[in-house]
């Protein structure tokens, strides 16, 4: 099993621009690793009830700058967002489980 990072990220929103040119703000729900690479999970930050959520590519850019990646390749996205749905299945088991 690889060693778990522990990444200092600070920011708990970003603000991306959509198709249609309007800012959107997202919640960083998680920060993990899948294969080497880095990966954020956002969830609309305008929403009561969280119904989706968007995994982006996250690039070091070095002296603590990050940017997000749109993931192009349908296999990258898809073992990405199986790799946030296993956390968001870890998470709920443990609330549940919680006493």
């Amino acid at each position: 099993m690889a060693e778990k990072k522990e990444y200092g990220f600070k920011e708990t929103t970003v603000t991306l621009t959509d198709e249609d040119g309007k800012d959107v703000t997202f919640y960083v729900d998680e920060i993990y690793e899948v294969e080497g690479k880095l990966y954020a999970s956002l969830i609309p930050g305008n929403v009561e009830n969280v119904t989706e959520y968007y995994v982006f590519r996250v690039r070091d850019l070095g002296e603590d700058e990050f940017e997000l990646e749109d993931i192009e390749d349908e296999e990258e996205y898809d073992a990405a967002a199986d790799a946030y749905e296993e956390i968001l299945d870890t998470r709920a088991w443990n609330m549940m489980n919680k006493e």
